[in-house]
């Protein structure tokens, strides 16, 4: 397709972490060697119906690009990396986002990936939907399970349709990603004392306890007759337990045979919320929660979770509203992103009412995986308590084999999962105790009478669940305090003091509390009396007061601890001192000094809680309440289409109230000189990136090409941390330049997509011809003139427009178009004779002129591009007052670029993708199109920026997502005065490792070879290809085979995988083969490869031996027939050159019958080809080589190069 204008694709320096989430599952095992990814691509469908293209290399760098839904060509697109996340948001979303209407999860491309929702994976998006008063009718939507405790429902939406879902949700109140869950003992049962409590008679019997996980094996011994009823909410056929996790979970807390578990008395009820891979969704567990209280359960276990919340997300919120409403505890895992450091913590254990449990090692150590607080955002206290959860044997599921099995009955496993059923297990036996209490009254009885160790609050929350203590003291706490934030007010909250007992009680108290740097709060924090007292079946409070007035900034946690004669309770307090708070109001201008158009508005400080959390006012004013402190901006005025203008402040100090104005009349142009002419081809790009504290800020912008000036705000010299200001150009010749003899008038035409080209120069008149309708050609003489036409939105036909032209005999028709944005689809055929548009006011422009007298315009067209200037201008530090890029040999490098004609019908694609240091992820540029066979003078900025160039041989149908298929060569920098040459598709083609590829390197790793041999490499070293880059667009076929010793080791579909041998020394034959067949592909059509290498354990590249190849052939791949020529075979290893002895034959047949020729020490074949009616057209060529360590290759290449 073609834009006219508007800005389109997307980059980022996020780096995407592949795969689910990880939260509350039993520890990972290494993967078994096997097949290994060539290149990981991922679309991404939005709610919106948008489409986000992502692509990880082997050397781990990403490009990713956007393509709008269908007729949302319009809709502009913003994309920002936040502390490595990538998200992109299409205007269209920003006031939903802006009111927390739709959920900015749906728009976070890294955590889409990771939860595995990328197009491959499912065609649905699944969310959860909260209807209003009135509920919408939604379109393109599977209604799900009904969701009373969240007032919402389970919906999938079908990505196909999504833009129709998106455009039918304006009426709901608000839409969330319902996010992927999945599952987070010998020993572990006395650490906790549970058996002393089974002494005393207290085993659970009586309560019933809801196990919400993987299912349950209800034929093991350890729980056969425990289990009183299940459920399925998942799409497994069964409640069985097919993974393992729910058995082992089940086991722990009520198990009664071998191996007890902590509450064997208890009666269980299995919810399946996890499918048969141990994973599901939110709305599975919602509605397992919503069965298992309404079938009895007073405790509810559940061993899984999300990512970290601040527990407003709909998992923790439901998890709330159905404690309150029945009294059930549900006691659930903490997480096991423990190596993420605070605020890992996951939902729904981020829930007010959850017991949030860890885990802790049978030495009451941490364990490293367990999550630790505080809660996001509000900085409460989480986890509430712990559990061993380190290395627990329970029951394994039959048929299972998660953990690590012990025997056919048990296995072990570690996880904040294995330590929650602990917990669970504990307050069914506290429930038997005292049946009439609340979930409640249960969470603050464990957590106030664990045992702590030395860890803080955020840590272990209370302690390590104590049941003996728990069971016989009848004297409780609330379990956990969270005062919240204070900035220089006093702040009271109250503790209550329960003593069920039948004696009064006086409990002595101490408050300790310190922030996380050690520094205790002293009096800052106290408490309003030193003692308390309790009657018997009564509750008292006590007041804690905290003077912010007297904190230095920070978090602080601490204890505070009641003891009386026998008697030990304690409560996890936790508060936040923060900075005073004020109030930011951006005022925006546009270059007229009047109010302007912000699309979005970046507002970034150290202290993420306060991220653009904007307010939009009817004045066009923003507002919002942030922390004192510094805080980085970044502003788009909206304008017009021709011109974009980027307001960016890198640090903003906030101290008191403040009014910050965005004014694009501050903004200075940045301008690109070049050698010659040009003018910015496709998209082009613009950034600001910060990093200051932890934070690390990129905002980009890409435009179309009808986008011509870029405005940027100079700024001071940033002294903090890092910033840099960025642009990408993609600039060539002008295909088209046009230049009207008259006064107070210019055009800026636009080819448009099937438009023939002009080459060379023209002088042609001017005819206005209405709206360019046949009949208003009568009267009209536009013989070899150009036709300019002005149509009405409806009368807007560009092939009914061109064909009216052409046959009154036009040369040309200028279409002045009402409308200022168009996509425009390339037509089934070519339009008839040269068309282009321009705008509406250039066109009226020319109808005046035309008034006076005749108009003519100086034309001028070269279709091809003999240069192109890949420029990335970098502002480091500072934007400055001028802003002036000269593109010369002392910024850059000269690469002479040679196109070769594979049989694409003389055109190819071409990509050129740009990483700053800091980059992972690059910012796509616009497929290109070049001739084939061309030669093109290509300049590209030198220095500290990484290149990688991609050339696809053919033509292909999408333009603006990242070139899929066809060569890359190795990322590579470029010094600036370097002249280079490069040649794309220059025989000969044929399986080989690039030299100096990151990520693509043949090694051995102890007792694996790790294989990775691209089926395609061209004349020059560096460059790869995989036949499965086509995505079906060639026929490509390939097999494997590795032989150790002469004897077949394994088969495999190709040299790209893990292969386990054994530790001895062997020799080792790689053999591999390649098809390509197809209309256009001309050379290569089957390569037969083979190397011989010796090997034995050990760490290393392989002795792969490599042959590259010199062939005297021109652009289209062809050497003279009835000619000797001289072929080059050079050896190499991976690492470096080598020498080698080679041996040659050459076929002209597709290798029927085979001809020596010679070859000197040099590697030099001469081939002395025969007429080219004696041959098929082509040469075949057949190379042996081997090294003086032995190792041989072997290559057999049909139709290698061709003849003329």
């Amino acid at each position: 397709m073609h834009w006219r204008s508007r800005f389109l694709a997307i980059g980022c320096a996020g780096a995407l972490v592949l795969g689910a989430a990880h939260v509350a599952s039993a520890a990972p095992v290494p993967a078994a060697p096997g097949a290994a990814a060539k290149a990981v691509r991922h679309a991404i469908t939005l709610v919106t119906g948008d489409t986000v293209h992502i692509e990880q290399l082997p050397d781990g760098r990403q490009a990713a690009a956007i393509k709008p839904g269908p007729g949302r060509e319009q809709i502009d697109f913003h994309q920002q990396e936040v502390d490595g996340n990538l998200f992109v948001i299409p205007q269209d979303a920003m006031p939903s986002l802006t009111s927390r209407r739709v959920d900015r999860a749906l728009f976070n491309i890294t955590e889409l990936v990771r939860q595995g929702y990328t197009d491959e994976q499912t065609p649905q998006l699944p969310l959860i939907v909260r209807y209003g008063q009135q509920r919408a009718t939604l379109a393109a939507a599977e209604a799900g399970v009904t969701l009373a405790s969240v007032r919402s429902q389970a919906v999938r939406a079908d990505k196909r349709r999504a833009g129709e879902f998106w455009q039918s949700a304006s009426g709901v109140e608000r839409i969330s990603l319902d996010r992927k869950v999945r599952a987070s003992l010998d020993h572990s049962v006395p650490q906790i004392g549970a058996p002393e409590a089974w002494a005393a008679g207290y085993d659970g019997t009586g309560t019933t306890v809801a196990v919400l996980d993987t299912g349950a094996d209800a034929g093991h011994p350890d729980l056969k007759g425990k289990i009183a009823g299940s459920a399925n909410f998942t799409t497994a056929a069964d409640t069985v337990d097919h993974f393992g996790h729910g058995t082992h979970v089940a086991a722990t807390v009520a198990g009664n045979g071998t191996r007890k578990g902590v509450a064997p008395g208890a009666r269980l009820l299995v919810g399946k919320v996890l499918d048969d891979e141990g994973s599901g969704y939110e709305s599975w567990i919602l509605a397992g929660m919503e069965w298992a209280v309404s079938s009895g359960a007073k405790v509810v276990n559940l061993s899984l979770g999300g990512g970290p919340t601040d527990g407003t997300d709909p998992m923790s919120q439901g998890l709330n509203e159905i404690s309150e409403r029945t009294g059930t505890l549900f006691v659930v895992a903490a997480g096991n992103d423990g190596a993420n450091g605070p605020f890992s913590v996951g939902t729904p254990g981020s829930a007010d009412a959850a017991l949030t449990v860890g885990a802790v090692d049978r030495d009451e150590k941490l364990a490293d995986f367990s999550s630790r607080g505080p809660r996001m955002t509000d900085m409460a206290v989480k986890p509430d308590i712990t559990a061993p959860g380190v290395d627990i044997v329970a029951a394994r599921a039959a048929g299972t084999s998660m953990g690590n099995p012990v025997d056919d009955k048990y296995t072990a496993a570690s996880g904040t999962s294995m330590a929650t059923p602990h917990v669970a297990g504990a307050a069914a036996i506290l429930a038997q105790r005292n049946p009439t209490w609340t979930g409640k009254q249960l969470k603050d009885a464990l957590a106030s009478t664990s045992k702590p160790v030395d860890l803080t609050v955020f840590e272990q929350g209370g302690g390590r669940v104590d049941v003996p203590r728990a069971v016989k003291q009848s004297v409780y706490a609330t379990g956990t305090l969270s005062i919240g934030a204070v900035t220089e007010n006093v702040v009271r909250k109250e503790v209550t003091y329960t003593n069920a007992t039948t004696a009064p009680v006086t409990l002595n108290l101490a408050l300790d509390l310190k922030s996380f740097s050690g520094s205790p709060a002293g009096d800052a924090a106290r408490l309003e009396k030193s003692t308390v007292e309790i009657q018997p079946g009564a509750a008292a409070t006590v007041g804690i007061v905290a003077d912010g007035s007297k904190l230095k900034h920070g978090t602080y946690g601490g204890r505070l601890t009641a003891t009386a004669n026998g008697v030990l309770v304690h409560t996890a307090v936790g508060l936040n001192k923060e900075a005073p708070q004020h109030k930011v109001t951006v005022v925006p201008l546009d270059t007229k000094g009047k109010p302007g158009f912000v699309p979005l508005l970046s507002f970034w400080g150290e202290d993420s809680r306060f991220d653009n959390r904007w307010t939009p006012k009817p004045d066009g004013t923003w507002e919002t309440v942030v922390a004192e402190g510094d805080y980085y901006l970044s502003a788009m005025i909206t304008e017009n289409e021709k011109s974009a203008y980027l307001v960016v402040k890198p640090t903003v100090r906030i101290t008191k109230d403040t009014t910050v104005t965005v004014d694009a009349r501050e903004a200075t142009q940045v301008v690109v000189e070049t050698p010659q002419p040009s003018r910015q081809k496709g998209i082009f790009s613009f950034y600001a990136h910060r990093e200051f504290g932890a934070r690390n800020i990129t905002n980009y912008v890409m435009k179309f090409e009808g986008t011509r000036k870029l405005y940027v705000t100079p700024t001071e010299k940033v002294r903090d941390g890092a910033f840099e200001f960025g642009s990408r150009w993609s600039l060539v010749a002008p295909v088209l330049t046009a230049t009207p003899l008259a006064p107070d008038t210019k055009l800026e035409p636009e080819y448009l997509a099937s438009s023939p080209k002009i080459k060379g120069m023209r002088l042609w008149q001017v005819v206005p011809v209405g709206a360019g309708q046949a009949g208003d050609y009568r009267g009209k003489d536009v013989r070899g003139r150009i036709a300019l036409v002005r149509p009405t939105p409806e009368q807007y036909d560009e092939v009914v427009l061109a064909g009216n032209a052409a046959k009154a005999g036009a040369a040309m028709v200028l279409i002045a178009d009402p409308v200022e944005w168009r996509a425009q689809a390339k037509a089934a055929r070519d339009l008839p004779i040269p068309t282009a548009s321009v705008t509406y006011d250039e066109g009226r422009r020319l109808v005046e002129a035309g008034r006076h007298f005749p108009v003519f315009v100086f034309l001028h067209g070269i279709p091809e591009s003999p240069y192109l200037y890949d420029v990335m201008h970098v502002e480091q530090g500072q934007v400055p007052s001028r802003v002036v890029y000269r593109v010369n040999e002392r910024n850059s490098a000269v690469v002479r670029t040679a196109y070769h004609e594979s049989g694409g019908d003389n055109q190819l694609k071409e990509q050129r993708f740009g990483w700053r240091p800091w980059q992972k992820t690059a910012v796509n540029q616009y497929q290109r199109v070049v001739a084939s066979p061309s030669v093109r003078e290509e300049w590209v900025t030198a220095g500290d920026t990484t290149w990688q160039h991609r050339v696809k041989h053919q033509l292909s149908w999408e333009s603006m997502n990242p070139l899929m298929g066809g060569m890359l060569e190795a990322p590579r920098k470029y010094r600036a005065g370097e002249r280079l040459e490069d040649e794309w598709y220059a025989p000969i083609t044929r399986p080989a490792i690039p030299k100096g590829v990151p990520g693509i390197e043949s090694t051995r790793n102890g007792d694996t070879l790790q294989l990775r041999i691209p089926e395609f490499s061209d004349g020059a070293d560096t460059h790869y290809a995989f036949t499965d880059d086509d995505l079906g667009e060639m026929p490509d076929k390939q097999s494997a085979r590795l032989f150790k010793d002469g004897k077949l080791l394994t088969t495999a579909p190709d040299a790209w995988r893990d292969v386990q041998v054994s530790p001895g020394p062997a020799v080792y034959r790689l053999e591999m083969t390649v098809e390509r067949t197809g209309a256009n592909w001309q050379f290569a059509t089957r390569t037969d490869s083979a190397w011989t290498f010796k090997s034995q354990k050990g760490d290393g590249p392989l002795p792969l031996l490599q042959v590259d190849y010199s062939v005297p052939a021109d652009l289209a791949n062809k050497a003279p027939a009835g000619r000797k020529v001289t072929i080059g075979l050079h050896a190499r290893h991976q690492n470096g050159p080598t020498s080698a002895r080679f041996k040659a034959w050459v076929s002209y047949d597709d290798g029927k019958a085979w001809r020596e020729v010679e070859v000197d020490r040099q590697g030099r074949a001469v081939v002395d080809h025969p007429r080219f009616d004696r041959t098929n057209g082509f040469v075949a060529l057949r190379v042996q080589g081997t090294d003086a360590a032995g190792n041989a290759v072997e290559q057999t290449v049909l139709r290698a190069y061709g003849l003329s």
